[in-house]
């Protein structure tokens, strides 16, 4: 390992920590704040978005139809019974039922079809019975999918220096599955729901920027081939940027897509009003709908999408903090020396195509290239998604990594939850990133210690 130097951090880090971000006490509200510099309409916008989001939706048919079209079947009553406070989600503990961790999902594919770019979002396909995604909770004379609990087999890991890290894997066993066997080409892929952070920034970051940083034939022979991700979204091919395999093409189709899919709510772009129901749950499909006249004949219109949307677009991140102490320099430089930025890009740009003007030419620190990698064996899910093979995951940002307790009140890294610190996140990684991993086996405490307060002060 080449000797840790200080070195000059961004010439623009003024920005991280001025105009542009949230910086105050870090409370549990601290990802849910407005971009400084917002209109007086657009601040109203965010926060009628704001309630829309933590609002409790009910079943149809109900006394009202603001709130009614809940399901047939779901996971969760509200956007925030997942991202709480804008947060992570965490997994299940040892033998507890999923039901009762709305902010974890598991996700369903086939495993010997390929679905990449020329197949629609809409019509891609889950398990022929349960859906692309298995649905834990139910309205009234419809049966949910079912309910499964997890168990973690557990490894350790010998650092050069002697230190023993416990690292744990889910392995999930369905207790019931109410509508008889799932199909033996299903895959499975769990899921925790990712942080809410400066979402409409990585909505702007310009196409040809992302595209810049793509090589997936590795012709620069340096092991890392991040490769872009396409989607085919209403008829058109479009880069994907959101979810943990970048199967989303923007902020809205995400929250779109998490209406209809986790709640059972129709949108504009997504208007079947049984949410993930399939042919064969005709009871479900069959069940009251909130699908309203004044509401565009669905349950969450065009107007409410709007607003859900600038509550996310609009949401500030972080700012990074430490910056001024004198270690903050020796772990971006070991940071550095393992080479995490090769993936984790630390700086980005927008352009000015945002309908919000305040996400205009503004540079900030996401750490994400927004590119998918391949990260080895021990991470893949078991089927393909859109453009991304199972070993293959949109690079994480990192920003925000330090605050994930104070604002959900668990700690859960990786796309399943299975990392309890950031040692056991960095532990995991495998493909592209095993020569990283193996350099960060070879750190002294001291040298782990420092690695872990920058990221947690990014």
């Amino acid at each position: 390992m080449s000797p840790i130097k200080p070195i000059q951090l961004f010439a623009t880090a003024s920005l991280c920590v001025g105009f542009f971000t949230t910086n105050h006490a870090y409370g549990d509200a601290s990802y849910a704040d407005p971009l400084p510099g917002i209109s007086a309409e657009q601040k109203l916008d965010f926060y009628l978005g704001e309630a829309i989001f933590q609002k409790f939706w009910i079943p149809a048919p109900s006394s009202t139809t603001a709130s009614d079209g809940l399901g047939p079947i779901f996971n969760a009553r509200s956007c925030n019974n997942c991202h709480i406070n804008n947060g992570r989600g965490h997994a299940p503990e040892d033998g507890i039922a999923g039901g009762q961790i709305p902010s974890f999902l598991v996700r369903l594919g086939p495993k010997l079809t390929t679905q990449f770019a020329d197949t629609d979002i809409y019509q891609h396909t889950g398990d022929p019975v349960y859906g692309q995604q298995f649905q834990i909770a139910h309205t009234a004379g419809v049966l949910s999918e079912g309910d499964y609990h997890l168990d973690y087999q557990y490894k350790t890991e010998v650092l050069a220096d002697g230190t023993k890290v416990t690292l744990r894997k889910p392995i999930l066993t369905w207790d019931t599955l109410h509508y008889g066997p799932m199909n033996s080409n299903t895959g499975l892929s769990m899921r925790v729901s990712p942080p809410l952070v400066g979402m409409g920034l990585l909505d702007n970051i310009p196409q040809q920027n992302i595209l810049s940083k793509a090589d997936p034939n590795d012709i620069d022979r340096d092991g890392i081939s991040g490769k872009a991700s396409w989607v085919k979204y209403k008829g058109q091919t479009q880069l994907g940027r959101f979810g943990f395999k970048a199967s989303m093409p923007s902020v809205s189709a995400q929250n779109q897509n998490a209406f209809n899919t986790d709640l059972g709510l129709s949108t504009p772009d997504f208007p079947a009003a049984f949410g993930d129901c399939t042919e064969a749950q005709s009871n479900c499909r069959n069940a009251p709908n909130g699908n309203s006249p004044h509401l565009e004949n669905l349950e969450v219109d065009s107007s409410q999408i709007h607003l859900v949307n600038s509550f996310v677009a609009l949401s500030a991140p972080p700012a990074m903090r430490n910056l001024k102490q004198p270690w903050f320099l020796d772990g971006k430089a070991i940071f550095d020396d393992l080479n995490c930025g090769a993936c984790h890009t630390p700086k980005m740009v927008t352009d000015d195509s945002s309908e919000f003007s305040v996400l205009h030419n503004r540079t900030f620190f996401p750490f994400t290239d927004m590119l998918l990698h391949d990260m080895g064996d021990e991470l893949a899910s078991e089927f393909p998604e859109a453009s991304a093979e199972p070993r293959e995951w949109r690079t994480a940002p990192l920003w925000g990594l330090g605050l994930s307790e104070k604002i959900s009140g668990r700690i859960g890294f990786l796309h399943d939850g299975r990392a309890q610190s950031l040692e056991e996140a960095i532990l995991w990684h495998g493909g592209e990133a095993l020569p990283s991993k193996e350099k960060y086996t070879q750190l002294n405490a001291q040298q782990r210690l420092l690695l872990q307060r920058f990221l947690e002060s990014l």
